[in-house]
């Protein structure tokens, strides 16, 4: 088995709680989403741009979810997941570049999943 490359973490209380709100098939989902992240996160996921540049998007696409994470800056090893949520017209990046544009305001509170 191989072992993990990088530190996954949610980059907030908000994205903790969109992943605890998942039910058991969409959250076994996204745990496998989140060990590919944990091994290949800087190989894997589309790159986004505009507010979200920096930002990737992982799409479980089974499910309909989609992650929005980012390689934290100045620490290559861990990742930040920003959002967990369904494919709805753009709302998993709306959310996105909400929580970036308060982080810089507020500071983030993130922790492991």
């Amino acid at each position: 088995m191989t072992s993990a490359r990088f530190k996954v973490e949610f980059f907030n209380g908000a994205a903790r709680k969109e992943y605890l709100a998942l039910d058991g098939s969409a959250r076994a989902m996204v745990d496998k989403g989140i060990a590919r992240l944990a091994l290949r996160a800087d190989e894997i996921g589309k790159p986004l741009a505009g507010k979200l540049a920096g930002c990737k998007e992982l799409k479980l696409r089974a499910s309909g979810i989609r992650i929005v994470f980012r390689l934290r800056e100045g620490r290559v090893e861990v990742v930040q997941i920003i959002v967990i949520d369904q494919r709805d017209k753009g709302k998993v990046f709306t959310k996105a570049s909400r929580r970036l544009e308060r982080d810089s305001e507020d500071g983030s509170e993130g922790g492991r999943p």
